[in-house]
């Protein structure tokens, strides 16, 4: 599915549908609260008979001149993660769906993990006899230094089970192969390609951001889980490390790219997918591609 920005976006998705309720994700999401929001009466966004959020874990590949950019790998095949069932020893087509789109494993050049969740790093690496080796072989893997030793510092205590283990199985592989590039907050993959701070959800979560001249496009990951939150934008995921902070980012990105015209695309709406938010007499609300 191409997507609507600058340069080509490509959509891959691993899975798709009616995934929890809305108070699982967002804990401010209660029955009440939800359904005085426009997108509770949205059925591309909402299951609204089952009442639960409909959710799209895909990547995003961006080809510019230079560059195949993956960014964010989903939740993987083969990985232990037993307390989520939707995501324990998956085995999906997502490599030959990639493949599919024209954009093979080998071809890509770089892997941007927007943060470091379990359903983020998945396809960072894949299970050849016996071993976690990375999927994307002549790729740089980009990672936000903060966000790295964040969960360096997390792996040290043996009673955390954090991120589902899959620091060990989808991060620690990539680090050992020498394929990491460990950058900051701000740095620029190409011209018209950089990275953005978006601390919150986690504490290294960045947005990429890309703009051509022509068209602008923030690739968000999940400083936005769904549609709701452009609406309000102070409800924070159950997931985040530092909710207060989570909002505040969130509040201020979406005033400050409302009536701007750039797209902005996440890394779990369902389609459309690509939303450029606008200002209204009610706060803020979002439209899709025509």
């Amino acid at each position: 599915m191409k997507l609507p920005g600058p340069f080509h976006i490509t959509r891959v998705v691993e899975s798709e549908g009616a995934f929890r309720a809305p108070d699982f994700i967002l804990p401010d999401a209660t029955p009440q609260a939800f359904s005085e929001t426009r997108t509770s009466k949205d059925p591309r966004f909402v299951d609204i008979a089952g009442h639960r959020l409909i959710m799209s874990f895909h990547s995003l590949i961006v080809r510019t001149p230079r560059n195949i950019i993956l960014v964010d790998t989903c939740v993987g095949n083969d990985k232990q993660r037993p307390t989520l069932p939707e995501w324990h020893m998956r085995n999906g087509p997502y490599l030959e769906d990639l493949a599919k789109a024209g954009y093979p494993a080998e071809s890509i050049t770089h892997v941007l993990c927007t943060h470091l969740h379990a359903d983020h790093v998945g396809w960072n690496t894949r299970l050849i006899n016996g071993r976690w080796v990375p999927t994307f072989p002549n790729a740089k893997y980009i990672m936000h230094r903060t966000e790295v030793e964040h969960w360096q510092e997390v792996q040290k205590d043996p009673e955390k089970v954090a991120n589902h283990r899959s620091w060990n199985d989808s991060v620690q592989p990539i680090l050992d192969a020498k394929q990491a590039v460990i950058v900051a907050g701000d740095y620029e993959i190409e011209p018209g390609v950089r990275l953005m701070p978006a601390p919150g959800h986690s504490p290294g979560n960045i947005v990429l951001v890309l703009d051509d001249g022509k068209d602008r496009a923030f690739l968000v990951g999940d400083t936005l889980h769904h549609p709701v939150q452009i609406e309000r934008p102070h409800w924070s995921s159950r997931f985040c490390w530092d909710a207060q902070m989570s909002a505040e980012t969130r509040t201020k990105f979406v005033s400050g790219v409302a009536d701007t015209g750039a797209w902005v695309i996440p890394a779990h709406f369902a389609p459309p997918c690509a939303v450029q938010i606008i200002a209204d007499k009610d706060g803020f609300w979002f439209k899709t591609a025509p």
